[in-house]
């Protein structure tokens, strides 16, 4: 299996993925994750480096996506979504995926990367992000989720502080989180 930067070419493929990893039966026409792969790569918050795939025999099998991303006036990344094909679900992939995307963070300069998410993303560096103040707004019920990895030693946590916002594909029309 290889880890590579996604190309435009690999897009149906990896709504094929995503697709199989979190459709279920009733889910929102107007929201998913399989079209939202395609939606963020027209988004300014999209960072081509940092969207990779895992294939495995000429197959993609895998997907994630690190883009940028706001708290306060620090600028950092958001993790997500990833997705790996059911069947090999559990088998590292995602492990790889998350691995080789923070690692190039890292490498391209940047602070920190935040997520929502529990407590699988903890083996990645990732903790709580409200004991930093962050959240994604007053009283969000999914407040408890965000977590952050502060990727440089030198960055100033004390400045990372505020409301996470992702980059705008990420939103309705009206403003709210999809």
């Amino acid at each position: 299996m290889i880890i590579r930067e996604a190309a435009p070419y690999d897009i149906e493929k990896i709504k094929a993925v995503v697709k199989a990893a979190f459709y279920r039966e009733g889910k929102d026409a107007q929201f998913n994750e399989w079209e939202f792969a395609e939606k963020v790569t027209r988004d300014p918050g999209y960072l081509k480096p940092l969207c990779f795939v895992a294939v495995k025999k000429g197959k993609v099998v895998g997907y994630v996506l690190f883009s940028k991303a706001k708290i306060g006036s620090c600028d950092g990344l958001a993790l997500g979504p990833i997705a790996v094909e059911p069947e090999l679900q559990r088998s590292g992939i995602g492990k790889r995926l998350i691995e080789t995307g923070i690692r190039r963070a890292k490498g391209l300069g940047y602070d920190w990367v935040a997520l929502l998410g529990g407590d699988y993303y903890l083996k990645f560096g990732f903790e709580a992000a409200q004991p930093y103040g962050v959240i994604l707004e007053e009283n969000h019920p999914e407040n408890a989720y965000v977590k952050i990895n502060f990727l440089n030693e030198n960055a100033c946590k004390q400045e990372v502080s505020g409301q996470l916002r992702f980059c705008d594909a990420f939103y309705n029309e009206k403003g709210e989180l999809l």
